[in-house]
């Protein structure tokens, strides 16, 4: 081989790397700029679940659960829909200021439970909150393993014909027999 085929060799290697050089740089610039639209969006993802996973309101999860309530009643056309309220604000009254209703898990600690349930009643009886609206905020509150035993317990009212558990009485009821141990009120008395 010549050096003139040598030079050739090497100018069009060195041609084939400079392409390839540039065909990075172009994309390496695609890559950044996907980079920076993906650093955008999990930021604003993150912020929106920030808001989702900090605890609602008493007034919040009424909200929610005015927004929601035609799915959780799909099969009843007894009730009229009603067109919600609007939030009354500004009133001076010891009413204004937040209650968080807490979570429950669905752990099998009594303590915890009972704990749940107590404080669940406190709020109940301060804010005034319905009947008929006690057994939906509650399942709204259930998490994890207690909000899979809810959806499975009503399943299986419906597939039984049963009747839905529309009073937080009955709810209550079931939430003892399940996250409550048999032997753990006879424990209690001893």
């Amino acid at each position: 081989m010549s050096i003139e085929e040598k030079l050739d060799a090497i100018l069009k290697n060195n041609h084939d790397i400079t392409s390839s050089i540039q065909e990075l740089k172009s994309s390496n610039q695609e890559l950044k700029a996907q980079n920076e639209y993906l650093r955008k969006q999990s930021g604003t993802f993150l912020k929106q679940k920030q808001k989702l996973n900090e605890e609602p309101s008493y007034s919040a999860l009424h909200s929610q659960e005015q927004a929601f309530s035609h799915n959780l009643e799909s099969s009843s056309d007894e009730e009229p829909k009603r067109r919600p309220r609007p939030e009354q604000r500004g009133q001076g009254n010891s009413n204004d200021f937040r209650v968080e209703i807490p979570e429950y898990e669905g752990k099998l600690d009594p303590e915890e439970f009972l704990d749940w349930l107590h404080t669940m009643e406190s709020v109940f009886e301060y804010k005034g909150v319905p009947e008929e609206k006690k057994v939906k905020l509650v399942a709204l509150r259930l998490r994890k393993y207690a909000s899979l035993w809810w959806t499975n317990l009503c399943a299986k009212r419906v597939r039984e014909h049963k009747t839905k558990i529309r009073t937080w009485e009955k709810m209550k009821t079931k939430l003892k027999a399940r996250f409550l141990p048999p032997t753990y009120v006879q424990d209690c008395y001893l």
